[in-house]
């Protein structure tokens, strides 16, 4: 069955090519929550995390989204990792960009409050869906330098001239961000 849901996923441009490694019916899997998720703005103030944040659209600015999840307790070997982003249905499509990070100091409310970005830097693209985005960030877990420190994530989204796409949070009853794991 989690092969077939597997099989059956949307990975929407993000990372390399090449097929994605098999993910055997012996791997485990973790789901995780963001432990912090925050965000920035150039163009305002953030203030309070919303139910949905809007990215890539003229009245939204640069925004970076800042994820960090909790470190795996057991190191295993990492068979895939994808992000998986719940948006707000539409017609639009958001370029983004996906890198490693240092942990953020304090809260994120200016555009000088963010955190550093690490590589490796991926590119994606989010679409507007009732079906959440699956995006390969396999690379992006195996670069982590630490076993036990978590894992932190920066998403960020340059302003374009269509809609935003609208990232659900979690706040207000929306669906967080997940970060799904295989291990052998």
């Amino acid at each position: 069955m989690r092969a077939r849901l597997l099989a059956l996923a949307i990975v929407l441009g993000c990372g390399h090519s090449a097929a994605p490694p098999a993910v055997s019916e012996l791997s485990s899997r973790s789901v995780s929550t963001p432990a912090q998720l925050g965000w920035v703005s150039s163009l305002a103030p953030s203030g309070d995390l919303p139910s949905a944040i809007a990215l890539g659209g003229k009245a939204s600015g640069r925004v970076l989204v800042y994820l960090e999840f909790p470190p795996e307790g057991d190191p295993k070997r990492l068979v895939r990792a994808e992000l998986l982003l719940d948006t707000l249905p539409g017609a639009d499509i958001v370029e983004v960009e996906l890198s490693r990070a240092e942990a953020a100091r304090g809260e994120l409310r200016n555009w000088s409050d963010q955190p550093r970005a690490r590589y490796p830097r991926l590119s994606a693209r989010l679409a507007s869906s009732s079906v959440p985005q699956r995006l390969d960030v396999t690379e992006l877990v195996r670069a982590q330098s630490k076993p036990d420190e978590p894992l932190r994530f920066l998403l960020r989204a340059e302003p374009g001239d269509g809609a935003p796409v609208l990232l659900q949070t979690g706040a207000a009853g929306g669906v967080a961000p997940k970060l799904e794991q295989y291990w052998e």
